[in-house]
C-alpha cells in the first residue's frame, strides 16, 4: 500500500510544478539580487552598502559622486557650491520647485534640520556623525529660503565630498514642533546633559527608534521611488512615484524607467544560480566566481544575461582585535603575533582556489588602483617557520604537547584557539576553513563563527570579536583613514573594530585630513601605511572583483567600478518584452 501511495505522489508532483506561475517577463519590474538585507534604512543612523543603493533611488543629497566619471555633481543644488578665500565656507543654493511627497517645498530649513540631526550627539549615529564632525555652522538667509551658507572649523582636503553622504530630511514631517530650531549646530559642539534638555533628548530618542529604520510609512525621502513594503529576511519593494517633481529632469540619476523595483535576499549561492537559471532575477552584484563560471558555461544564461567581472574599490581582510575587552583573550595585543597571523594566512591560494586568480594582492588599506597606494611595503608571503618563530618569540608554545600553543597570561594558561567570525557566505566559509587548515600548522586553532550580517555587525561595532573577516568598499577620489583608523573611531564605537592607532599615527591622520596639496598629502599617507604595515591590525586579503549578471530585456545597460554598479532607474525594459505575452 505504501508503494502506491508514493507512486501516486510522484503522478501529482508533475501537476502541481505544471501549474507554478513563471514570472512575467513582459512586466517593467527589475529584480535585484541582495546577499543580506539592510540592517536598517534610517537616512542619518544606518551605513551599509544595501542601505546606501536603496537610499540612493528613495533619498537625495546635495551632491553626489557620478559613479561613470567619478566626478562631485549637483543633486539637489542648482550648481556646485562657490567656496570662500580661506576654503573655509561653502556658498548653497537649492533647485527651484523641489517638492517633498505631501507638495510643500523643500528649502534650506530643510538641510540646516537634516545637519543638526546629524550633528546632535543624541542621534545615535556615531560614525556618520565623526563624518561631519568639521562642520561648525550653517547660515540660512531670509530673502532666499534656498540659499544657505556651512562652514567648517578647519581645513579638510575633503571638506565638500561629505555632502555626498547627507540625505535631506523633511523638518515638517520629522519636528512639526520646530524643537531642533531652538537650538544652533554651535550648541551640539559639547555632550549634552539630556535632563537640562528633556525635550530634545525625548524627541531624539523617538527619531532614534527602530520604526524609522523599517517601516516604510516613515522612509519619506525626495528620491524618485518610494518604498512600499519591507518583507523582513525576503525583500524590500520600491515602486516609482507619480507626479515625482523631478520628473522632467535630463539628469541620469533623476529617471524613472521601472515601475517598481525589487531587492531580493538570497543569502545562499546556488539558490543565486537556480535563480538566474530561471530569470527570477535580473540582476546580480554580488556572485561568487564559480557562480559566475558555472552560469557562463550555459548558452541560455548567455543568450539573457550579460556578465562581467569588474574592478572594483572593495578589498577583503581579516581584522585582528588590539584591544580585546576583558572577557576577552588577548591573542593579538602583541604584533609579532599579527604578523604570524600574516605569514599564517594562504592568500595567494584563497585567490587561486576562491577567486580563480580573478582578484589582487595588496599589503595596504589604499588600493593599488589608488594615487596614495605605497608601493613600496612588499607583500606578506605564506611561511609557517618564520609564523612559529615569531609566536616562539612573543611566548606562545604548545607546553603540553598537544600541538596547539598556549601561554601563561595573569597567571591563566591560555589555549591559542581563536574565534573567527565573518557573515555568512559560501566563500566567507571557505576562507574561514582555509585559513584555519593553514594556522593549524604553526599550532594555532580557528573556530569558525559563521553569523547573519546584523549578528555580525553588531559583534564588530561593540568590539566583541578576536578576530573577523570583513570588507570595506573605498571610492576612486582620495582616502580619509579618518572613520577606520583614528582612536576616536575606536573610542566611540565607529569604524575603527580592531583598536589600531596611536597619537603619532593620529597626527598623521589630522595632518593628511588638512593637507590640501596631493603630493604633500601622498607623503604622509605613505608614513600612515608604513605605520599600518608595521602593526599589522588587518591581514589584507585580496582587492576583489565584482562579479556581474544583469538581464538583456533591458537597455541602456552599463556597468561601473562605483556602487552600485548600475544606474538602476536608467535600467529601460525594451520593447520588445512589453509587448510579449505573459509566460505561465
Amino acid at each position: 500500500m505504501r508503494n502506491k501511495i508514493f507512486f501516486a505522489v510522484l503522478l501529482i508532483i508533475p501537476l502541481l510544478t505544471g501549474c507554478v506561475k513563471k514570472r512575467d517577463l513582459s512586466q517593467n519590474i527589475l529584480i535585484m539580487h541582495f546577499l543580506a538585507e539592510p540592517l536598517g534604512l534610517h537616512p542619518t543612523n544606518d551605513n551599509n552598502s544595501y542601505q546606501r543603493t536603496i537610499l540612493g533611488l528613495t533619498q537625495k543629497k546635495l551632491l553626489l559622486t557620478d559613479i561613470r566619471t567619478f566626478e562631485i555633481i549637483p543633486d539637489l543644488l542648482d550648481s556646485l557650491p562657490e567656496m570662500s578665500e580661506d576654503s573655509l565656507t561653502f556658498h548653497f543654493k537649492l533647485k527651484p520647485n523641489i517638492k517633498w511627497d505631501d507638495g510643500t517645498a523643500c528649502t534650506a530649513k530643510d538641510v540646516a534640520f537634516t545637519l543638526k540631526l546629524i550633528k546632535c550627539p543624541l542621534t545615535n549615529n556615531p560614525s556618520n556623525r565623526s563624518a561631519f564632525e568639521n562642520v561648525a555652522s550653517i547660515k540660512l538667509y531670509e530673502n532666499d529660503s534656498l540659499k544657505f551658507s556651512i562652514s567648517n572649523h578647519k581645513l579638510y582636503f575633503n571638506n565638500l565630498r561629505i555632502f555626498n553622504e547627507m540625505y535631506i530630511l523633511q523638518e515638517k514631517f520629522w519636528d512639526p514642533q520646530l524643537i531642533l530650531r531652538r537650538y544652533k549646530i554651535e550648541d551640539f559642539e559639547k555632550k549634552m546633559d539630556e535632563e537640562k534638555h528633556k525635550q530634545l533628548s525625548d524627541f531624539i530618542q523617538s527619531f532614534n527608534h527602530v520604526d524609522n529604520a523599517r517601516l516604510p510609512s516613515k522612509l519619506v525621502g525626495l528620491g524618485p521611488y518610494r518604498i512600499v513594503e519591507w518583507s523582513t529576511g525576503s525583500s524590500v519593494t520600491l515602486e516609482k512615484k507619480n507626479n515625482w517633481w523631478g520628473a522632467n529632469s535630463d539628469n541620469v540619476y533623476d529617471k524613472q524607467y521601472p515601475d517598481k523595483i525589487i531587492f531580493r535576499v538570497i543569502k545562499d549561492m546556488e539558490p543565486v544560480v537556480l535563480a538566474l537559471k530561471k530569470e527570477q532575477i535580473d540582476i546580480s552584484t554580488e556572485l561568487s566566481t564559480p557562480a559566475l563560471d558555472k552560469l557562463r558555461k550555459l548558452n541560455y544564461f548567455n543568450e539573457n544575461y550579460k556578465s562581467e567581472y569588474l574592478s572594483s574599490f572593495i578589498y577583503a581582510y581579516m581584522g585582528l582585535n588590539m584591544k580585546p575587552s576583558s572577557d576577552r583573550k588577548p591573542f593579538f595585543t602583541d604584533k609579532r603575533v599579527r604578523r604570524a597571523i600574516a605569514h599564517l594566512t594562504p592568500v595567494d591560494e584563497i585567490i587561486e582556489v576562491l577567486a580563480k586568480g580573478k582578484a589582487n594582492r595588496m599589503s595596504s588599506f589604499i588600493l593599488p588602483m589608488q594615487d596614495d597606494y605605497n608601493q613600496n611595503l612588499p607583500l606578506i608571503d605564506l611561511n609557517i617557520e618564520k609564523a612559529k618563530q615569531l609566536l616562539d618569540e612573543a611566548g606562545w608554545k604548545d607546553s603540553d604537547g598537544d600541538n596547539i600553543r598556549d601561554k601563561i597570561i595573569n597567571g591563566e594558561k591560555i589555549k591559542f584557539a581563536f574565534t573567527l567570525n565573518y557573515m555568512t557566505s559560501p566563500v566567507t566559509k571557505e576562507i574561514g576553513l582555509m585559513i584555519k587548515e593553514s594556522m593549524y600548522k604553526a599550532g594555532v586553532q580557528v573556530i569558525t563563527n559563521p553569523m547573519d550580517f546584523s549578528v555580525f555587525y553588531k559583534k564588530a561595532t561593540e568590539q566583541d570579536f578576536d578576530a573577523m573577516l570583513g570588507s570595506w568598499s573605498s571610492a576612486a577620489g582620495p582616502e580619509d583613514p579618518r572613520q577606520i583608523w583614528h582612536t576616536s573611531a575606536w573610542e566611540t564605537k565607529g569604524s575603527n573594530f580592531v583598536g589600531f592607532g596611536n597619537a603619532k599615527s593620529d597626527s598623521l591622520i589630522d595632518l593628511a585630513n588638512i593637507t590640501l596639496n596631493p603630493e604633500k598629502r601622498k607623503e604622509i599617507m605613505y608614513q600612515l601605511q608604513e605605520m599600518v604595515y608595521d602593526e599589522q591590525p588587518y591581514v589584507f586579503i585580496y582587492n576583489a572583483t565584482k562579479k556581474v549578471a544583469i538581464h538583456k530585456r533591458f537597455e541602456n545597460i552599463e556597468l561601473y567600478t562605483e556602487k552600485p554598479h548600475i544606474i538602476l532607474n536608467n535600467l529601460k525594459l525594451k520593447d520588445s518584452y512589453l509587448h510579449q505575452p505573459s509566460n505561465y
